[in-house]
């Protein structure tokens, strides 16, 4: 209640300054004013196009449909990037976790492949796939792997050994194991 008996009482330009969504609006004005003189200086739309075209063509592209169509199919990929990459994963940490001979694996290949940026290996991957959607598949797969399977394998690494015997007792190896063992407990 004091802040707002403060803020009354100061005089209407800082009232106003102090608003954060009109700061932010402001702001926006500005840079969407400083693209459009910039496009106009320019003067070639393949290079940066005007505010006003981008704004148009987005609202024409939303009306016919064609942006949220483009949108799904990029969507798409993306998931079937993902999914492919935690899957990979998954099979590579199981791996692991389950033998000498996977963890040997597991480090060799993410101590070589994942210093790589993914969007470095766009053009390898453009020449082994060609242009479409094998490249993307492949890229994103390298994204979210090497993450992905050191973080999982930390995870697994972390579980306390009372609970890996206990799984060993039941019985339990392999992918029962992981799947049954150390994954909830991770």
């Amino acid at each position: 209640l004091g802040d707002i008996a403060v803020e009354a009482s100061l005089p209407i330009g800082k009232r106003i300054v102090a608003q954060t969504w009109l700061r932010k609006t402001l702001i926006a004005l500005v840079l969407v004013a400083i693209w459009e003189f910039a496009a106009r200086v320019v003067n070639n739309d393949l290079l940066l196009p005007t505010f006003s075209a981008t704004l148009t063509a987005f609202v024409q592209c939303i009306w016919s449909g064609e942006l949220l169509q483009k949108t799904a199919v990029s969507m798409s990929v993306l998931l079937r990037g993902y999914l492919l990459g935690v899957a990979s994963a998954f099979v590579l940490t199981s791996l692991a976790v389950s033998t000498r001979i996977g963890r040997d694996l597991l480090t060799m290949l993410t101590a070589m492949f994942n210093p790589l940026p993914s969007i470095a290996l766009l053009p390898l991957a453009l020449l082994w796939f060609g242009l479409g959607t094998g490249s993307l598949l492949f890229v994103l797969v390298h994204a979210v792997l090497w993450p992905l399977s050191l973080n999982t394998y930390s995870g697994f690494q972390a579980v306390p050994a009372t609970l890996r015997m206990t799984g060993r007792n039941y019985g339990l190896t392999g992918l029962r194991h992981v799947v049954s063992i150390l994954v909830p407990a991770a």
